[in-house]
Protein backbone atom coordinates (compact mmCIF):
# COMPACT_ATOMS: atom_id res chain seq x y z
CA UNK A 1 0.00 0.00 0.00
CA UNK A 2 1.20 3.38 -0.52
CA UNK A 3 2.33 5.24 2.12
CA UNK A 4 3.80 8.85 3.92
CA UNK A 5 6.69 7.38 2.69
CA UNK A 6 5.63 7.15 -0.87
CA UNK A 7 3.91 10.62 -1.02
CA UNK A 8 5.39 12.71 1.61
CA UNK A 9 3.53 15.27 2.62
CA UNK A 10 5.68 18.00 1.48
CA UNK A 11 6.43 20.02 -1.57
CA UNK A 12 8.59 19.30 -4.23
CA UNK A 13 8.90 16.69 -6.76
CA UNK A 14 8.46 13.05 -6.00
CA UNK A 15 9.25 10.02 -8.39
CA UNK A 16 7.29 7.67 -9.36
CA UNK A 17 8.25 4.44 -7.15
CA UNK A 18 7.47 2.09 -10.87
CA UNK A 19 7.90 2.52 -14.28
CA UNK A 20 4.31 0.55 -14.39
CA UNK A 21 2.88 3.84 -15.85
CA UNK A 22 5.76 5.25 -17.87
CA UNK A 23 7.06 7.13 -14.91
CA UNK A 24 3.49 8.17 -13.82
CA UNK A 25 2.27 8.07 -10.29
CA UNK A 26 -0.98 5.22 -10.29
CA UNK A 27 -3.55 8.47 -9.20
CA UNK A 28 -2.68 10.33 -11.50
CA UNK A 29 -2.08 7.46 -15.01
CA UNK A 30 -6.18 7.06 -13.73
CA UNK A 31 -7.06 10.08 -15.44
CA UNK A 32 -5.51 8.95 -18.85
CA UNK A 33 -7.99 7.35 -20.96
CA UNK A 34 -7.08 3.44 -21.81
CA UNK A 35 -9.11 1.55 -24.90
CA UNK A 36 -11.75 3.63 -26.53
CA UNK A 37 -10.94 6.85 -24.83
CA UNK A 38 -7.17 6.61 -26.69
CA UNK A 39 -8.88 4.98 -29.61
CA UNK A 40 -10.59 8.47 -30.17
CA UNK A 41 -7.84 10.36 -29.10
CA UNK A 42 -5.66 8.72 -31.45
CA UNK A 43 -8.01 9.38 -34.49
CA UNK A 44 -8.35 12.99 -33.33
CA UNK A 45 -4.55 13.74 -33.30
CA UNK A 46 -4.11 12.59 -36.53
CA UNK A 47 -6.55 14.39 -38.45
CA UNK A 48 -4.49 17.53 -36.68
CA UNK A 49 -1.25 16.25 -37.89
CA UNK A 50 -0.20 14.59 -34.61
CA UNK A 51 1.04 11.46 -33.44
CA UNK A 52 -0.36 9.98 -30.39
CA UNK A 53 2.66 7.98 -29.89
CA UNK A 54 5.26 10.92 -30.14
CA UNK A 55 3.66 12.50 -26.58
CA UNK A 56 4.72 11.28 -23.59
CA UNK A 57 2.34 10.56 -20.64
CA UNK A 58 2.16 14.72 -19.65
CA UNK A 59 1.20 15.49 -22.79
CA UNK A 60 -1.32 12.76 -23.24
CA UNK A 61 -2.70 14.16 -19.87
CA UNK A 62 -3.06 17.69 -21.15
CA UNK A 63 -5.03 16.18 -23.98
CA UNK A 64 -7.59 14.90 -20.81
CA UNK A 65 -7.35 18.33 -19.35
CA UNK A 66 -11.00 19.01 -17.33
CA UNK A 67 -12.47 15.43 -18.78
CA UNK A 68 -10.33 12.96 -16.50
CA UNK A 69 -11.86 10.61 -13.52
CA UNK A 70 -12.09 12.45 -10.02
CA UNK A 71 -11.36 15.83 -9.27
CA UNK A 72 -7.98 16.23 -10.92
CA UNK A 73 -7.51 18.83 -14.16
CA UNK A 74 -4.53 19.71 -16.20
CA UNK A 75 -3.77 22.55 -17.71
CA UNK A 76 -3.13 24.23 -20.48
CA UNK A 77 -5.81 21.68 -21.98
CA UNK A 78 -4.27 20.70 -25.66
CA UNK A 79 -7.71 20.60 -27.04
CA UNK A 80 -11.01 22.30 -28.16
CA UNK A 81 -13.77 22.28 -25.13
CA UNK A 82 -16.51 23.04 -27.70
CA UNK A 83 -20.14 22.38 -26.36
CA UNK A 84 -22.55 21.33 -29.07
CA UNK A 85 -26.12 22.50 -28.96
CA UNK A 86 -27.69 19.35 -29.22
CA UNK A 87 -26.77 15.52 -28.98
CA UNK A 88 -27.89 13.12 -31.28
CA UNK A 89 -27.57 9.38 -29.23
CA UNK A 90 -28.27 7.18 -32.06
CA UNK A 91 -26.20 9.11 -34.37
CA UNK A 92 -22.78 9.00 -31.80
CA UNK A 93 -24.04 5.13 -31.42
CA UNK A 94 -23.63 4.96 -35.40
CA UNK A 95 -20.52 6.39 -35.44
CA UNK A 96 -18.59 5.02 -33.18
CA UNK A 97 -19.63 1.69 -34.44
CA UNK A 98 -17.66 3.32 -37.80
CA UNK A 99 -14.27 4.35 -35.27
CA UNK A 100 -14.49 0.81 -34.50
CA UNK A 101 -14.20 -0.17 -38.00
CA UNK A 102 -12.08 2.25 -38.71
CA UNK A 103 -13.98 4.55 -40.42
CA UNK A 104 -14.79 8.15 -40.54
CA UNK A 105 -17.99 9.28 -39.39
CA UNK A 106 -19.96 12.40 -39.09
CA UNK A 107 -19.70 13.44 -35.41
CA UNK A 108 -16.00 12.51 -34.89
CA UNK A 109 -14.57 15.72 -33.48
CA UNK A 110 -17.71 15.56 -31.07
CA UNK A 111 -17.29 12.34 -30.26
CA UNK A 112 -13.83 12.82 -29.25
CA UNK A 113 -14.56 15.43 -27.42
CA UNK A 114 -17.40 13.82 -25.50
CA UNK A 115 -15.12 10.33 -24.80
CA UNK A 116 -11.56 11.01 -25.19
CA UNK A 117 -11.18 10.89 -21.61
CA UNK A 118 -13.01 7.58 -21.37
CA UNK A 119 -11.35 4.32 -19.78
CA UNK A 120 -12.67 0.57 -20.63
CA UNK A 121 -13.04 -1.19 -23.77
CA UNK A 122 -17.20 -0.21 -24.58
CA UNK A 123 -17.81 3.06 -26.40
CA UNK A 124 -18.92 5.80 -24.50
CA UNK A 125 -19.95 9.41 -24.19
CA UNK A 126 -19.97 12.08 -21.60
CA UNK A 127 -22.75 13.99 -21.16
CA UNK A 128 -25.07 16.50 -19.08
CA UNK A 129 -28.81 16.61 -18.36
CA UNK A 130 -30.50 19.88 -17.33
CA UNK A 131 -32.81 20.60 -14.62
CA UNK A 132 -35.41 20.35 -17.42
CA UNK A 133 -34.03 17.15 -18.56
CA UNK A 134 -32.87 18.02 -21.42
CA UNK A 135 -28.86 16.92 -22.87
CA UNK A 136 -26.04 18.18 -23.40
CA UNK A 137 -22.50 17.49 -24.02
CA UNK A 138 -19.49 18.65 -21.76
CA UNK A 139 -19.38 19.73 -18.20
CA UNK A 140 -21.57 23.18 -18.38
CA UNK A 141 -24.51 22.11 -16.80
CA UNK A 142 -27.75 24.03 -17.03
CA UNK A 143 -28.49 25.88 -14.16
CA UNK A 144 -28.20 24.21 -10.46
CA UNK A 145 -30.24 21.15 -10.94
CA UNK A 146 -28.16 19.15 -13.68
CA UNK A 147 -26.14 15.94 -13.46
CA UNK A 148 -23.42 14.22 -15.37
CA UNK A 149 -23.56 11.36 -16.54
CA UNK A 150 -21.94 8.28 -18.76
CA UNK A 151 -23.42 6.94 -21.83
CA UNK A 152 -22.36 3.76 -23.27
CA UNK A 153 -22.80 2.04 -26.72
CA UNK A 154 -22.07 -1.30 -27.98
CA UNK A 155 -18.96 -2.62 -28.89
CA UNK A 156 -18.36 -4.82 -31.90
CA UNK A 157 -18.62 -8.44 -30.25
CA UNK A 158 -21.23 -6.95 -28.06
CA UNK A 159 -24.69 -8.38 -28.45
CA UNK A 160 -26.99 -5.44 -29.33
CA UNK A 161 -29.29 -5.58 -26.11
CA UNK A 162 -26.29 -4.72 -23.98
CA UNK A 163 -27.77 -1.47 -22.83
CA UNK A 164 -30.70 -3.29 -21.14
CA UNK A 165 -28.70 -6.20 -20.19
CA UNK A 166 -26.20 -4.15 -18.26
CA UNK A 167 -29.49 -2.05 -16.78
CA UNK A 168 -30.69 -5.49 -15.57
CA UNK A 169 -27.47 -6.03 -13.61
CA UNK A 170 -27.37 -2.29 -12.13
CA UNK A 171 -31.01 -3.23 -10.71
CA UNK A 172 -29.92 -7.10 -9.37
CA UNK A 173 -27.17 -5.81 -7.74
CA UNK A 174 -28.75 -3.06 -5.94
CA UNK A 175 -31.83 -5.76 -4.94
CA UNK A 176 -28.31 -7.72 -3.98
CA UNK A 177 -27.70 -4.78 -1.35
CA UNK A 178 -24.69 -3.38 -3.49
CA UNK A 179 -24.50 0.45 -3.43
CA UNK A 180 -24.84 2.02 -7.45
CA UNK A 181 -24.99 5.44 -8.83
CA UNK A 182 -28.38 6.38 -10.61
CA UNK A 183 -28.53 4.31 -14.12
CA UNK A 184 -31.48 4.41 -16.30
CA UNK A 185 -31.95 3.05 -19.52
CA UNK A 186 -32.26 5.90 -22.74
CA UNK A 187 -34.67 5.12 -25.14
CA UNK A 188 -33.56 4.87 -28.87
CA UNK A 189 -35.11 4.77 -32.45
CA UNK A 190 -32.94 2.37 -33.89
CA UNK A 191 -32.76 -0.69 -31.08
CA UNK A 192 -32.39 -0.91 -27.90
CA UNK A 193 -32.34 1.30 -25.26
CA UNK A 194 -28.56 3.18 -24.38
CA UNK A 195 -27.67 2.40 -20.81
CA UNK A 196 -26.88 5.21 -18.68
CA UNK A 197 -25.32 5.81 -15.50
CA UNK A 198 -24.61 9.08 -13.11
CA UNK A 199 -21.03 10.02 -12.80
CA UNK A 200 -20.95 9.43 -8.66
CA UNK A 201 -16.81 11.74 -8.77
CA UNK A 202 -19.96 14.55 -10.15
CA UNK A 203 -22.39 15.19 -7.60
CA UNK A 204 -23.34 18.36 -8.14
CA UNK A 205 -22.86 21.12 -11.01
CA UNK A 206 -19.05 22.39 -10.20
CA UNK A 207 -18.75 19.96 -8.03
CA UNK A 208 -15.92 16.91 -7.83
CA UNK A 209 -14.85 14.43 -5.95
CA UNK A 210 -11.30 13.46 -5.98
CA UNK A 211 -10.99 9.35 -7.04
CA UNK A 212 -8.27 6.54 -7.25
CA UNK A 213 -8.99 3.86 -8.81
CA UNK A 214 -7.79 0.09 -7.17
CA UNK A 215 -4.94 -0.20 -9.41
CA UNK A 216 -4.09 3.66 -9.04
CA UNK A 217 -3.39 2.91 -5.38
CA UNK A 218 -1.74 -0.46 -5.72
CA UNK A 219 -0.04 1.08 -9.03
CA UNK A 220 -1.07 -2.42 -10.37
CA UNK A 221 -1.65 -2.79 -13.85
CA UNK A 222 -5.51 -3.18 -15.07
CA UNK A 223 -4.54 -4.74 -18.10
CA UNK A 224 -2.82 -8.65 -16.54
CA UNK A 225 -4.22 -9.96 -13.57
CA UNK A 226 -2.39 -8.29 -11.07
CA UNK A 227 -4.17 -8.25 -7.56
CA UNK A 228 -6.62 -10.94 -6.25
CA UNK A 229 -9.59 -10.40 -3.89
CA UNK A 230 -7.47 -10.96 -1.15
CA UNK A 231 -5.17 -7.51 -1.86
CA UNK A 232 -8.52 -5.62 -2.68
CA UNK A 233 -10.01 -6.94 0.55
CA UNK A 234 -6.68 -5.88 2.70
CA UNK A 235 -6.85 -2.14 0.49
CA UNK A 236 -10.24 -1.75 1.87
CA UNK A 237 -9.09 -1.95 5.09
CA UNK A 238 -5.80 0.12 4.64
CA UNK A 239 -7.47 2.49 2.73
CA UNK A 240 -10.71 3.40 4.45
CA UNK A 241 -10.43 1.95 7.72
CA UNK A 242 -14.27 0.80 7.69
CA UNK A 243 -15.36 -2.44 8.10
CA UNK A 244 -18.41 -1.66 6.32
CA UNK A 245 -16.22 -1.27 3.12
CA UNK A 246 -14.79 -4.65 3.99
CA UNK A 247 -17.98 -6.26 3.70
CA UNK A 248 -19.22 -4.01 0.72
CA UNK A 249 -15.89 -5.56 -0.93
CA UNK A 250 -17.25 -9.15 -0.11
CA UNK A 251 -20.23 -8.40 -1.46
CA UNK A 252 -19.31 -7.32 -4.60
CA UNK A 253 -17.12 -10.39 -4.73
CA UNK A 254 -19.73 -12.77 -4.31
CA UNK A 255 -21.82 -10.86 -6.76
CA UNK A 256 -19.17 -11.26 -9.53
CA UNK A 257 -18.82 -14.68 -9.02
CA UNK A 258 -22.36 -15.26 -9.16
CA UNK A 259 -23.02 -13.01 -12.19
CA UNK A 260 -19.85 -13.83 -14.38
CA UNK A 261 -18.69 -10.42 -14.29
CA UNK A 262 -15.29 -11.28 -15.09
CA UNK A 263 -14.12 -8.47 -16.19
CA UNK A 264 -13.22 -7.55 -12.61
CA UNK A 265 -9.55 -5.90 -13.01
CA UNK A 266 -8.29 -2.99 -10.57
CA UNK A 267 -9.71 -0.47 -12.59
CA UNK A 268 -13.44 -1.23 -12.17
CA UNK A 269 -12.96 -0.54 -8.83
CA UNK A 270 -12.39 2.96 -6.82
CA UNK A 271 -12.49 4.68 -3.94
CA UNK A 272 -13.86 8.27 -3.50
CA UNK A 273 -12.51 11.33 -1.35
CA UNK A 274 -15.03 13.01 1.17
CA UNK A 275 -14.87 16.53 2.62
CA UNK A 276 -12.73 16.22 5.64
CA UNK A 277 -9.84 14.19 3.45
CA UNK A 278 -11.39 10.60 4.24
CA UNK A 279 -11.43 7.79 1.71
CA UNK A 280 -13.99 5.68 1.73
CA UNK A 281 -15.23 2.98 -1.16
CA UNK A 282 -16.98 4.13 -4.58
CA UNK A 283 -20.16 2.86 -5.74
CA UNK A 284 -20.24 -0.12 -7.92
CA UNK A 285 -19.81 0.32 -11.60
CA UNK A 286 -19.44 -2.01 -15.05
CA UNK A 287 -21.19 -4.57 -13.60
CA UNK A 288 -22.45 -6.33 -16.59
CA UNK A 289 -22.02 -10.20 -17.98
CA UNK A 290 -18.38 -10.32 -19.21
CA UNK A 291 -15.66 -12.87 -19.84
CA UNK A 292 -12.22 -12.48 -18.16
CA UNK A 293 -8.73 -13.87 -19.56
CA UNK A 294 -8.97 -16.48 -20.91
CA UNK A 295 -12.45 -17.17 -19.36
CA UNK A 296 -11.49 -16.47 -15.78
CA UNK A 297 -11.80 -13.37 -13.36
CA UNK A 298 -9.18 -11.01 -13.39
CA UNK A 299 -9.44 -11.68 -9.51
CA UNK A 300 -8.79 -14.72 -7.97
CA UNK A 301 -10.34 -16.01 -4.91
CA UNK A 302 -8.28 -18.50 -3.06
CA UNK A 303 -6.14 -18.90 -6.12
CA UNK A 304 -9.22 -20.01 -8.52
CA UNK A 305 -10.06 -17.09 -10.90
CA UNK A 306 -12.79 -19.98 -13.13
CA UNK A 307 -14.39 -22.83 -10.36
CA UNK A 308 -15.07 -21.23 -7.50
CA UNK A 309 -17.04 -22.17 -4.81
CA UNK A 310 -18.92 -21.29 -1.59
CA UNK A 311 -16.41 -22.49 0.29
CA UNK A 312 -13.55 -20.23 -1.54
CA UNK A 313 -15.48 -17.10 -0.55
CA UNK A 314 -16.49 -18.04 2.97
CA UNK A 315 -12.25 -19.23 3.41
CA UNK A 316 -11.77 -15.41 2.00
CA UNK A 317 -14.26 -13.64 4.29
CA UNK A 318 -13.15 -15.45 7.49
CA UNK A 319 -10.09 -14.21 6.40
CA UNK A 320 -10.89 -10.88 7.03
CA UNK A 321 -12.90 -11.06 9.94
CA UNK A 322 -16.36 -11.02 8.51
CA UNK A 323 -18.79 -13.16 11.03
CA UNK A 324 -19.52 -16.21 9.71
CA UNK A 325 -23.42 -15.35 9.77
CA UNK A 326 -22.87 -12.17 7.99
CA UNK A 327 -20.87 -14.10 5.21
CA UNK A 328 -24.17 -16.29 5.02
CA UNK A 329 -26.62 -13.64 4.73
CA UNK A 330 -24.96 -11.75 1.87
CA UNK A 331 -24.21 -14.77 0.14
CA UNK A 332 -27.97 -15.59 0.55
CA UNK A 333 -28.99 -12.02 -0.43
CA UNK A 334 -26.99 -12.09 -3.45
CA UNK A 335 -28.08 -15.36 -4.74
CA UNK A 336 -31.33 -13.98 -4.03
CA UNK A 337 -31.14 -10.82 -6.13
CA UNK A 338 -29.54 -12.91 -9.19
CA UNK A 339 -32.40 -15.87 -9.16
CA UNK A 340 -34.31 -12.87 -10.24
CA UNK A 341 -32.72 -12.66 -13.68
CA UNK A 342 -35.54 -13.86 -15.09
CA UNK A 343 -38.09 -11.49 -14.10
CA UNK A 344 -35.35 -7.75 -14.14
CA UNK A 345 -34.49 -8.91 -17.91
CA UNK A 346 -37.67 -8.93 -18.94
CA UNK A 347 -38.74 -5.97 -17.25
CA UNK A 348 -36.02 -3.83 -18.50
CA UNK A 349 -36.10 -5.25 -22.50
CA UNK A 350 -33.58 -7.55 -22.68
CA UNK A 351 -33.59 -9.93 -25.67
CA UNK A 352 -31.68 -12.25 -27.41
CA UNK A 353 -29.18 -12.50 -24.13
CA UNK A 354 -31.87 -13.80 -21.69
CA UNK A 355 -32.21 -17.49 -22.11
CA UNK A 356 -28.00 -17.58 -22.46
CA UNK A 357 -27.44 -15.73 -19.29
CA UNK A 358 -29.77 -17.06 -17.53
CA UNK A 359 -28.98 -20.40 -18.57
CA UNK A 360 -25.22 -19.59 -17.39
CA UNK A 361 -26.07 -18.08 -13.99
CA UNK A 362 -28.27 -20.91 -12.93
CA UNK A 363 -24.85 -23.29 -13.87
CA UNK A 364 -22.81 -20.94 -11.70
CA UNK A 365 -25.15 -20.95 -8.88
CA UNK A 366 -24.98 -24.54 -9.13
CA UNK A 367 -21.45 -25.44 -8.87
CA UNK A 368 -21.10 -22.56 -6.08
CA UNK A 369 -23.27 -24.67 -4.15
CA UNK A 370 -21.14 -27.72 -4.38
CA UNK A 371 -18.37 -26.16 -2.37
CA UNK A 372 -20.28 -26.32 0.55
Amino acid sequence: MPTDETFPLEPGLHAARSQEFDGLHGFLADSLPDAWGTVLLRRRLAKLGQRFDELNVVERLALVGRRGRGALVFQPETLDDGIAASIDLDQLAEDSRLVMLGEDGELDALLARLGGGSGGARPKVHVAFAGDGSMQAGDKLAGEEGSEWIVKFPALNDPPDIGPVEEAYARMARAAGIEMAETRLIPSSVGPGHFATRRFDRPAPGKRLHMVSLGGALEASPHMPSVDYDGFLSAALSITRDMRDVEAVFRRMVFNVLAHNRDDHVRQHAFLMGEKGEWYLAPAFDLTFSHGPGGEHYMAIAGDGRAITRAHVQTLGLRHGILPRRITSIIDEVRAAIADWAGVSKDVGVGVSTIKIGKLLAQIDLEFGMGN
